[in-house]
C-alpha cells in the first residue's frame, strides 16, 4: 500500500485552513487544554523523540507501517526529523532537506509561529467541523477528544497530556484511508483500498523521551544549510550535492 509520509500528513492535518467559526460552548474547555499545553512547550527550550504507527479501523491490533522521528523547540524555532526528510526553522527561514531526493527546499517562515498549538489546531476544527467533544481525565493524564462531523476526512481526534507537565504524550487520529495514498489510480483502485483495509486508517503519534534542550541555538541556524552569491542561493557542504528549491518569490 502506497503511503504518503505520515508525520507530513499529520502536519499538514494541524496546519489546515479554516472556514466556518463552531459555537465557542462546544470548544472551550478544548482551547483551555491546548493553552496549557502551548504554555508547557514555550515555557523552556525541549527536545522528545516521536514515533508515529499506521493501522486500519478494521483491524487496529496490525502495525501496517510506523516511521520515527525527533523534534527540538523552542520558541519560534525548531528542527524535525522524520525518516528521510528534516526540517528547520528560525524567525527567517524554514530549511526542508528530502534527503532521498537530493533537494533542498527554502521558504520564509510565516510571520505566525507554525507550531503554535492552538493557532493549529483552531484552524483544522473549524476547517472540518465538530460534532463532539469531551475532556476526561485519570490520576497521571487528561484526555480530549474530538468527534467531526459525518462526511467529513476525518472522524475522530484524540489527545492526551501528561497532567504534570501539560506536554503531549499520546495522539490519535482517524481519517479516510485515501488521504494517505502517495497515489490513487483512480476509483477502481480506490476501492480496491478501502476493500482492503477499510474506509478509515488510525495513525497514532506517540510523545516519548521530553528534555530540556540545552544550548539550542546552533540547531536553528540555517547557514549551516546555504549561503547566497548575489540573489542565489547555494547549498553549502555537506549538503553541496543537493538541488536548491526557493518556494518563496523574492526570497532575502
Amino acid at each position: 500500500m502506497k503511503m504518503l509520509r505520515i508525520g507530513l500528513v499529520f502536519i499538514g492535518f494541524l496546519l489546515g485552513q479554516s472556514a466556518a467559526a463552531q459555537d465557542q460552548s462546544d470548544t472551550t474547555r478544548m482551547y483551555a487544554e491546548i493553552r496549557k499545553m502551548q504554555s508547557a512547550y514555550k515555557d523552556k527550550p525541549l527536545s522528545f523523540d516521536i514515533r508515529y504507527t499506521y493501522t486500519s479501523e478494521q483491524h487496529p491490533e496490525t502495525v501496517l507501517d510506523s516511521l520515527n522521528g525527533h523534534m527540538d523547540i523552542s520558541g519560534r524555532n525548531y528542527h524535525y526529523s522524520l525518516s528521510s526528510t528534516e526540517m528547520t526553522a528560525n524567525e527567517q527561514y524554514i530549511v526542508t532537506l528530502f534527503k532521498e531526493e537530493g533537494v533542498m527546499y527554502l521558504a520564509k517562515a510565516p510571520e505566525v509561529n507554525p507550531v503554535d498549538p492552538i493557532e493549529q489546531m483552531r484552524a483544522a476544527i473549524q476547517r472540518v467541523g465538530i460534532g463532539s467533544c469531551s475532556v476526561t481525565e485519570t490520576a497521571t493524564v487528561r484526555t480530549m477528544r474530538v468527534g467531526f462531523k459525518p462526511g467529513m476526512p476525518y472522524k475522530e481526534f484524540r489527545m492526551d497530556f501528561d497532567k504534570k507537565t501539560n506536554v503531549l504524550t499520546e495522539m490519535q487520529y482517524v481519517l479516510k484511508t485515501e488521504m494517505l495514498m502517495e497515489s490513487m489510480g483512480g476509483a477502481e483502485d480506490n476501492a480496491s483500498v478501502i476493500k482492503q483495509y477499510g474506509e478509515y486508517a488510525v495513525v497514532r503519534c506517540y510523545f516519548t523521551d521530553y528534555k530540556i534542550l540545552t544550548q539550542p541555538t546552533g540547531i536553528f541556524d540555517n547557514s549551516k544549510f546555504f549561503y547566497k552569491e548575489g540573489s542565489e542561493f547555494k547549498a553549502k557542504a555537506p549538503y553541496d550535492a543537493y538541488q536548491v528549491f526557493v518556494g518563496t518569490p523574492n526570497l532575502q
